[in-house]
């Protein structure tokens, strides 16, 4: 950021897959000892993820000192507390409330700040993409409301969707579905294309491709994400993995692939020279047989590959298509994709 780079010295980094995975496996420890050595313990404690969940029987007095107490436990570890307000209080997406007889009530919880704005029925999108908005809110209504605050979620959705320009005729607030139909034998995989979203010829292809038993899914067009662009310094292409690209004078090329960057490959090819261990290196090879001279600055990362399986495909691509030295041809591939690889009109060997 601002041509600085942070180290990130706690815990795992941001999106990994493994962090939820660490993250949970670190709470349920977390509790398990906390809440064994607590003077006082909660008669509920529930968690999804970071979100918990608590009731509290001892009074609202000891409650901020078992607050207190939960922070002192793990110095990366902070807790803050939302109480009840006027017998109401939020969890994730539901609203929790008291009833008069004792029992809990549930609802949908909306943040202040909800606008109710979702996307418009004129806006340009596959009409089963419409249809979800409808299936979703009022699947969501079933699955979170009690009988009591059902109705009042419906109207509010259909109220909503009116306002966003549905239909009433079009509008379904009955209990969606979901019975899975039951099938004998394996299941079978139809083959599937997810194509953009251009308007009534979408429709028409889409028939034509249902005939012939393959799946349509679209896709939107263009987005204003896509016109945003990151404010996140851009990172030298030559410090990642990928296939490169070295000129000699003659006219010919090296083509190679390296998981590490750039700069340390071509280090080890000018090293190889030095050595006089030319069988290490294609190009130095090329150019002491040849006594021809490397442009070693002209070089450059053509494809930044971050996995070496589809760097090694990219490599031998671009090896058929460049006018190389003598060197390996790297991975195989079949004759039937060579056609397309032949941009220049020049023959593939």
């Amino acid at each position: 950021w601002q041509g600085k780079f942070y180290e990130q010295t706690a815990g795992t980094s941001m999106g990994s897959p493994l962090s939820p995975v660490l993250a949970d496996i670190f709470m349920e420890e977390f509790e398990s000892s906390s809440l064994l050595t607590a003077d006082l313990r909660p008669s509920l404690w529930l968690r999804y993820v970071d979100d918990t969940f608590v009731v509290w029987p001892h009074g609202p007095d000891t409650l901020q000192d078992f607050l207190q107490y939960l922070n002192k436990q793990h110095t990366s570890i902070s807790f803050t507390m939302e109480q009840e307000q006027h017998g109401t209080i939020p969890f994730l997406d539901v609203k929790i409330s008291r009833n008069p007889d004792g029992t809990l009530g549930h609802s949908v919880y909306r943040k202040p700040t909800h606008t109710d704005r979702y996307l418009h029925q004129r806006s340009f999108h596959h009409p089963s993409i419409k249809s979800s908005v409808n299936r979703t809110l009022v699947q969501r209504a079933f699955e979170v409301c009690d009988q009591d605050n059902l109705k009042r979620e419906l109207q509010h959705i259909q109220t909503s969707l009116q306002r966003n320009g549905y239909k009433p005729n079009r509008i379904k607030i009955s209990k969606p579905d979901q019975r899975v139909p039951y099938t004998q034998g394996p299941p079978t995989v139809s083959p599937s294309v997810t194509l953009p979203y251009i308007g009534p010829a979408s429709h028409h292809l889409q028939r034509i491709l249902r005939q012939a038993g393959v799946k349509v899914y679209h896709s939107s067009g263009n987005k204003l994400q896509g016109s945003l662009h990151t404010h996140k310094d851009k990172q030298d292409s030559s410090s990642k993995p990928g296939v490169y690209r070295i000129p000699c004078e003659c006219g010919k090329v090296y083509i190679g692939e390296t998981g590490r960057n750039l700069p340390t490959r071509l280090k080890e090819h000018r090293a190889h020279g030095r050595r006089g261990d030319f069988d290490k290196s294609a190009i130095v090879k090329h150019s002491h047989i040849n006594d021809h001279k490397v442009d070693w600055d002209a070089a450059e990362l053509i494809a930044p590959i971050q996995f070496w399986h589809p760097r090694r495909i990219r490599e031998a691509i671009e090896i058929r298509k460049h006018n190389t030295v003598p060197q390996d041809i790297g991975f195989h591939l079949n004759d039937i994709w060579l056609p397309l690889l032949q941009t220049d009109g020049s023959p593939i060997p």
